[in-house]
């Protein structure tokens, strides 16, 4: 695995921010997404959090992964349920990012964990395969639950987050939603507040297409729940959601996003 001391880092105190930054899938500008090395990049830069994806393998493991399958950031396809976890531990995940990532493998829940410091910075686990995921998750997480501040669930999938929810309490749980489901019918606001608040859920991850207003960041922190956005790359997106007082911003650019909410 290579190392991101070859990285020029901007350093930055998390603890001076009131809004927290996300990395989403790691430090996914510098590093290969949903890697080892993203997350250490993330780390090393002062990112607030950092967040990655999940799937369940054919034998039951759980392993780090945006896509339902590898063609993408391996040039391999597999299908990542139909294949066992020691066959997708076979694959490069490094090089499309560039020659100095060659050899990066698919981590496993423990190693993502395992790079993260002890303290404020925390991860958002996203579930990406459905409620299956959730009894090899509880398995997964068990030992990492005297951090349990350091963690927390997000995911599309209302039954899925739920279903983690009740299995894991101790965990935190934020709802991901578009302005329109996947059925492509739209929702309001109140109706993802709905959807938190009857579930016992958290907070709210919402994306760029939806409204922005500080009244509508408002209007949720009034049914008790914290809301997110992402993904947000560009600076205006990024003032945006600055601007609208949200808890938290989900970004490739951590170093970029820091950097332009101090500026303020």
């Amino acid at each position: 695995m290579k190392t991101v001391t070859a990285i020029a880092l901007v350093m930055f105190s998390s603890a001076s921010f009131a809004i927290e930054i996300v990395a989403h899938r790691g430090y996914s500008a510098k590093a290969p997404e949903n890697t080892v090395a993203a997350f250490v990049a993330g780390w090393k830069a002062g990112t607030d959090a950092c967040e990655l994806d999940l799937h369940l393998t054919s034998d039951d493991k759980v392993i780090v992964c945006h896509d339902k399958d590898t063609k993408r950031t391996t040039g391999v396809l597999k299908v990542i349920a139909q294949t066992p976890f020691d066959e997708l531990r076979t694959l490069d995940v490094g090089s499309w990012k560039g020659d100095s990532w060659k050899g990066e493998k698919l981590p496993t829940l423990d190693e993502a964990i395992g790079s993260m410091p002890e303290g404020g910075q925390r991860f958002f686990l996203e579930i990406k395969c459905g409620k299956q995921v959730v009894p090899a998750l509880a398995r997964d997480l068990e030992r990492w639950r005297s951090r349990a501040k350091q963690l927390a669930f997000i995911s599309f999938d209302y039954e899925a987050l739920t279903a983690a929810k009740k299995a894991m309490p101790w965990m935190e749980c934020y709802l991901l939603s578009g302005v329109k489901d996947k059925n492509k019918q739209s929702r309001s606001v109140e109706q993802v507040i709905t959807m938190a608040t009857s579930a016992g859920l958290d907070g709210l991850d919402l994306g760029l297409d939806w409204p922005w207003s500080k009244a509508m960041v408002k209007q949720i922190h009034a049914a008790g729940l914290k809301v997110y956005g992402y993904t947000a790359n560009k600076p205006p997106d990024i003032e945006r959601l600055a601007d609208a007082s949200v808890d938290g911003i989900t970004t490739d650019d951590p170093v970029l996003a820091k950097s332009l909410i101090t500026g303020r």
